[in-house]
């Protein structure tokens, strides 16, 4: 009788031990089954949202693809249909996939969403260049972007005020915010940090000619785009400055130039950058021991020029707009843009959350700076009075002749015609 008692308890044990491994298995499984990628019958049921790229050349498709894999809804709510336009060395394939999508737009098709970005003549495009968005404020007057206001206040966790404000006003006109800038950039001269102007900074561009200072005066050779800062009347489509004003500047910036020292010319003059923030190549990490002090080119009216590198916006015909919004609520989230591969391998410049190379800036990152570098370029940053998309324009004030005096004359105003001309154009 009680070796039979032992039996039934040790079968009683047997099934119950099966039972929790069956329990446990089907767990494992539900899990596994939870996580995996949907299957063709899945996909066809999920709405498909077209994104069309074009972030910097030869952008990896791995990293862009497992950023937006992460957003919140994607295998679940929708799936994307990824277009990456041809880089800008295969001009002709790329003018021939711009040409294209530039007509499905125009017949009410297109794209659900634009990820743009706005390269800058004499830094990383050249005038052979074709920008899918030559004038992107042109873009929202003709109605082709939708305006996203209620999207943003429905969202609720976007920290608008932690976003770089005059860089994320250039994106909106009298119907709302239309284009959400995620990365932009500034022109800067750094010195070791043992140099202080004496000068009161900032100043206006005219005053940096004049300072006796010969570094202020050496810093004040920027790009022209730079220091006109705001170039065109988009409500006319005029250049902002006439002939005679472009030839006065052009002048007096080469005169400038012959007045600093030789040896104060060699200045070390970066844009912002996350390739700049640690690159052996210029001997510059801001992240390290060094500390700079650093002096932006100030255009004409005091302030700083910011120059937007990448943007998103919305197709105003979009099929699926909120799907859409969700991929920018999730590219403007600040641990997004400080850790992603996207913004670090696929975009260049400073991602537009200010917070960006602070003390909390997650380690491993593109980001890091000592507190004396960020404290600097957040003072740069607060003097941001003007932010452009770069185009046409900034192509031809960048490809202006300067030395010889009669080369020069002719040069404005060949450039000036043809901005003029570019913008009856547009």
């Amino acid at each position: 009788m009680k070796k039979k008692c032992i039996q039934q308890k040790y079968i009683f044990f047997l099934l119950f031990l099966i039972m929790i491994i069956i329990s446990i298995s089907g767990c494992s499984n539900t899990e596994k089954k939870s996580s995996k990628k949907p299957n063709t019958q899945e996909t066809a049921e999920l709405r498909t949202v077209s994104v069309l790229v074009d972030l910097i050349d030869n952008a990896p498709a791995e990293v862009i693809t497992k950023t937006l894999n992460s957003v919140p809804g994607f295998g679940e709510e929708f799936i994307y249909q990824l277009e990456v336009l041809p880089p800008s060395f295969s001009a002709q394939e790329r003018d021939a996939a711009i040409t294209r999508v530039r007509t499905e737009i125009m017949a009410g098709k297109g794209p659900d969403l634009f990820l743009c970005a706005q390269k800058l003549y004499g830094y990383n495009a050249g005038l052979d260049t074709t920008l899918f968005f030559k004038f992107p404020v042109q873009a929202m007057s003709n109605h082709l972007l939708l305006p996203l206001d209620d999207y943003i206040e429905k969202a609720g966790n976007i920290g608008w005020d932690s976003l770089q404000p005059v860089v994320m006003q250039a994106g909106r006109n009298e119907e709302g915010q239309q284009i959400i800038p995620l990365t932009y950039t500034f022109e800067a001269t750094l010195f070791d940090s043992s140099y202080t102007p004496k000068s009161q900074l900032p100043m206006t561009w005219e005053q940096m000619t004049e300072d006796p200072d010969p570094n202020i005066r050496a810093a004040s050779g920027g790009y022209l785009y730079n220091i006109i800062g705001t170039l065109v009347d988009y409500s006319q489509d005029v250049p902002v400055f006439s002939e005679e004003e472009l030839l006065g500047w052009v002048a007096k910036q080469y005169d400038t130039w012959q007045t600093v020292p030789e040896e104060s010319r060699d200045v070390l003059r970066v844009w912002m950058d996350q390739g700049y923030l640690s690159d052996p190549d210029v001997n510059i990490s801001l992240s390290g021991e060094e500390e700079y002090t650093m002096i932006p080119p100030y255009n004409l009216s005091g302030g700083v020029t910011a120059n937007i590198t990448t943007f998103a916006a919305i197709n105003r015909n979009a099929r699926y707009p909120d799907e859409a919004f969700c991929v920018i609520n999730y590219l403007l989230d600040p641990e997004v843009q400080q850790t992603s591969g996207i913004f670090q391998y696929c975009m260049q410049g400073l991602p537009v959350y200010t917070g960006t190379g602070n003390s909390d800036t997650p380690s491993g990152g593109c980001w890091q700076m000592n507190e004396a570098n960020y404290k600097a370029i957040t003072e740069i940053q607060k003097q941001i009075n003007v932010a452009n998309f770069p185009g046409p324009v900034d192509a031809s004030l960048w490809s202006i002749l300067w030395f010889d005096e009669d080369a020069r004359k002719k040069s404005v105003h060949e450039k000036y015609v043809l901005i003029e001309m570019l913008l009856a154009e547009s």
